[in-house]
């Protein structure tokens, strides 16, 4: 594939080298709270959620907005092939959350062409003002919470930048409380729905993906 279609060399290199580094991290120190809520100390910090702050969007940037673990890189996939048919481009085919590495990956977004895929696990209140300004299109997809909070825990048993659990129980608890990434699932979906506008914004399950997609919503909406 060629260059334009992924990261930068130096900015993969700089996400595994963040990854890489979780083996001299303490359990406790591979969360970092960031206005109440927890993230991937690996792969989040401050100062990006401050950059993003001040993320300047564009009009026809496509927003995918996912909790952990439902749907994201195939999402990403199909809209990558959708918008290279419907508008005549190659836009990059990267998956990586904006809030993933430090402010210079960030800043990269700059150079990407238009139109970008650009997508998050942020909830409401952390995605940056201006994909709202610009009014841009943010596809939001949902997930049933029981197969949400099992393939979450999984999840965080196999990836060391996350800590891991011993028994499901443990997980489970932690999960309905929000004490894991990403905070309580059930608040981040009702604060979208709260904030939810029908002009710019399509919401869709999961389990009904592959139907979804393939209806003229979403061929429509993008």
């Amino acid at each position: 594939m060629t260059d334009n279609k992924h990261l930068g060399t130096n900015d993969r290199k700089k996400l595994l080298e963040m990854l890489h580094s979780t083996t001299k991290t303490s359990a406790e120190d591979l969360l970092m709270s960031y206005k109440g809520i927890l993230y991937p100390s690996i792969l989040c910090s401050v100062e990006t959620f401050q950059a993003l702050e001040t993320f300047k969007a564009r009009g026809d940037d496509l927003l995918v907005v996912t909790y952990p673990k439902n749907g994201t890189n195939w999402t990403i996939q199909i809209l990558h092939e959708m918008v290279s048919v419907f508008h005549n481009s190659d836009p990059l085919l990267d998956a990586t959350m904006i809030e993933f590495g430090d402010p210079e990956i960030l800043a990269g977004f700059e150079d990407r062409p238009s139109p970008r895929i650009i997508s998050t696990h942020l909830n409401f209140k952390n995605i940056p003002k201006s994909f709202f300004q610009k009014k841009v299109k943010i596809l939001l997809v949902l997930r049933n919470p029981k197969d949400t909070a099992v393939s979450f825990y999984h999840f965080y048993n196999s990836l060391p930048a996350l800590p891991s659990y011993t028994s499901w129980d443990l997980f489970f608890n932690d999960f309905i409380d929000g004490k894991v990434s990403y905070g309580q699932y059930f608040e981040y979906v009702v604060d979208w729905e709260k904030n939810f506008n029908d002009e710019t914004m399509m919401a869709i399950l999961f389990e009904e993906m592959k139907e979804v997609i393939a209806s003229s919503e979403v061929y429509f909406f993008v």
